[in-house]
């Protein structure tokens, strides 16, 4: 199958517009996020005890927000039943879906769902995952609940807990039917190449895209750094190859891809902003963010992009960002 060959077009930073909004009331990272009731749901992640200049200890947090995207006001939300970071997860038909994780001494295999019943906001263990999973991505389409790659046990590179080689990652794709849960995950094709960890992916409804990605087989080594983008397409059940990642600050792990309208957009951690056109196959940039931080997923929502929380490069990779961003297309 011939690769795709991508196209840059020319900046168009005045388009988009970013503001900061409302800080996050606890903030954290490796945390879950999706829209529940048209508000923005924060959900565990994890946080470093000490203060500056002397971060000492990695905390996993149980921890439950919700942002109005009119009011900016956060509203905190019943705790989840578990600490967890690092999970994989997903909205459907309204329901927040928790896949997975480590609470900081155990990876988990439990599936924890959020949704609002009779008023009220609740947390339920309603399964568990064929094996334990982390830094896997998920998301829903229709019914559907998909889960892709990971590695299944957490690899810190030191005494203190730093993250992570990935000797354990997955190549696995699967989905499971929420409205019959009892017939289980179904396998579907792997993704194609090497495996990897930190990769980023997004659907638009018809397709999974899969960008970059790193595999570290050793503390002593650099971690190899993959510029692929590939393809699944769902009705097809196969994958597809595209053009690589364009420029090297997309290359540079992780980004957060949005689908947004007929583009995806991907937010780096050094700020930049890029968007590909899925009809052209063009990449063009975008404005970048005010700040660098790698926010852990962003949604669409009221019209806006919005995400907040994650690392930030102030203090090394253990300051967790208190920063909510709003992103705003305007014309021209």
């Amino acid at each position: 199958m011939l690769l795709l060959q991508a196209t840059l077009t020319a900046a168009e930073p005045e388009r988009l517009h970013w503001s900061r909004s409302t800080p996050l009331p606890e903030p954290r990272a490796g945390h879950a996020a999706g829209i529940l009731d048209g508000k923005l749901v924060i959900a565990g992640g994890t946080y470093w005890e000490g203060e500056k200049g002397h971060w000492t200890k990695k905390i996993f947090s149980a921890r439950t927000h919700a942002l109005d995207p009119v009011t900016k006001k956060w509203e905190q939300l019943p705790d989840a039943p578990v600490a967890f970071g690092y999970a994989a997860y997903a909205v459907v038909e309204n329901r927040l879906y928790v896949l997975g994780g480590y609470d900081g001494q155990n990876e988990n295999q439990q599936i924890l769902m959020l949704s609002r019943e009779a008023g009220e906001y609740a947390w339920q263990i309603v399964g568990e995952l064929p094996e334990t999973r982390l830094f896997a991505w998920a998301g829903g389409v229709g019914t559907s609940l998909y889960l892709l790659g990971g590695v299944s046990k957490f690899e810190p590179m030191d005494e203190a807990g730093t993250c992570c080689t990935s000797t354990t990652a997955t190549k696995r794709l699967q989905v499971l039917d929420t409205t019959n849960p009892a017939q289980g995950w179904r396998e579907l094709p792997p993704y194609p190449g090497s495996k990897r960890w930190l990769f980023s992916a997004e659907t638009d409804g018809e397709n999974l895209w899969m960008f970059g990605g790193i595999y570290t087989a050793n503390t002593q080594n650099a971690p190899e750094k993959f510029t692929e983008v590939t393809r699944y397409n769902f009705a097809d059940r196969a994958w597809y190859p595209q053009a690589p990642l364009p420029d090297e600050t997309l290359q540079a792990f992780p980004l957060s891809p949005l689908h947004v309208g007929n583009r995806i957009i991907l937010m780096s951690f050094s700020k930049t902003v890029w968007q590909l056109d899925l009809k052209t196959q063009q990449y063009s940039k975008l404005a970048p963010l005010p700040e660098e931080a790698f926010v852990d997923r962003y949604v669409w929502l009221e019209d806006q992009i919005i995400g907040t929380g994650g690392e930030n490069k102030i203090e090394s990779r253990r300051r967790r960002s208190e920063w909510t961003f709003i992103g705003q297309f305007q014309p021209q």
